[in-house]
């Protein structure tokens, strides 16, 4: 586990004291108080812990000192540290110190000394707590970029088996029983229909996602009922009109992504792209459909999802905050 320390910093040896004390009354064993006296100390002491792989959470510092203004030392934290969470404790600041703050530190919350004992445990809970939600959600975003990374491969496999279709195209008359063989061996479901719309072929994929094989019986109206072929996210059989199969026969290619397979025991959505074969006379033959299960696209969207509208809420709510504590303070000024 990474090992996680909070800072304060004052030039006031009895403040440090209070300060330090109250913090480990508010928050335990669980995070270690580290001290420094003065803006220089503190920097020394943020290089030693991060060379040491420390994470600082949360730093708080009064305004006014000796050696550094706290809005100058809090610019330099996020220089080398800008995921900590600041807090500028003092009773002298200005809106001037409070406004570069915000703008070049990021500050996180203003609290005017002398403090009160709750409010300041409140706020460097919320901190902390603030700063491990932006640390689990940025680890989430990490996962999702690897599993966008993994879907972009997985269209360009998609892509090559549709390079592939066009080869197919010009090879199927000559040899049905090598086309079998060879869709078999692809990762992508096919599926095809001869000129009056009857199944024709499948491959191994494509019965695995359809949870059947070849219904010779079907008809180009019955298709969809018969493999239970929806529109994404309803209960209604897909349009005809938008079926790759249907327009292929009307001599169409088209790809769509919002068709769904309803099994007994789960939904598989997928996209599927369609196209037409001709004979050396130009007249349609088959229509062919290529097809792949994007379960993992949809989940890494709702993820994605999910998380904008998280930090979305997040960023509005801080700016709320801040807002609010520079209205106070310009009320008291």
């Amino acid at each position: 586990m990474t090992k996680q320390v909070i800072i304060c910093v004052d030039d006031e040896k009895t403040v440090l004291r209070s300060l330090k004390a109250e913090l480990q009354e508010a928050m335990g064993n669980e995070y270690p108080i580290e001290i420094a006296q003065g803006g220089e100390e503190a920097l020394e002491l943020i290089g030693d812990l991060l060379k040491e792989d420390y994470e600082i959470p949360l730093i708080i510092c009064d305004h006014i000192m000796p050696d550094m203004k706290g809005d100058e030392l809090l610019k330099r934290v996020h220089f080398v540290s800008p995921k900590t969470l600041k807090i500028m404790l003092t009773g002298q600041a200005d809106l001037e110190a409070v406004g570069k703050a915000i703008k070049y530190a990021k500050l996180y919350r203003y609290i005017a000394k002398p403090w009160q004992a709750e409010d300041l445990r409140l706020t460097v809970k919320e901190a902390v707590n603030s700063y491990l939600q932006e640390k689990k959600l940025a680890q989430q975003n990490t996962q999702l970029q690897i599993l966008n990374q993994e879907l972009e491969q997985s269209f360009a496999a998609l892509e090559a088996s549709h390079a592939q279709m066009k080869v197919l195209n010009q090879t199927l008359s000559e040899s049905e029983s090598r086309l079998a063989q060879f869709l078999d061996a692809i990762p992508v479901g096919v599926f095809v229909v001869d000129a009056s719309g009857k199944p024709y072929y499948t491959n191994q994929t494509g019965q695995q996602i359809l949870g059947r094989g070849i219904v010779e019986s079907a008809t180009t109206e019955q298709l969809r009922q018969t493999y239970q072929v929806y529109l994404a996210g309803s209960e209604q059989l897909y349009p005809k009109e938008r079926d790759p199969i249907v327009n292929a026969l009307q001599g169409k290619s088209m790809r769509v992504d919002d068709m769904e397979i309803h099994r007994a025991d789960k939904i598989i959505p997928i996209e599927t792209f369609g196209t037409p074969i001709y004979d050396e006379s130009g007249n349609i033959t088959y229509a062919i459909a290529a097809f792949t299960n994007i379960t993992k696209r949809k989940q890494a969207e709702k993820l994605l999802a999910q998380y904008n509208r998280t930090l979305e809420a997040r960023v509005e709510e801080r700016t709320q905050e801040l807002s609010q504590a520079l209205e106070n303070l310009q009320a008291t000024q």
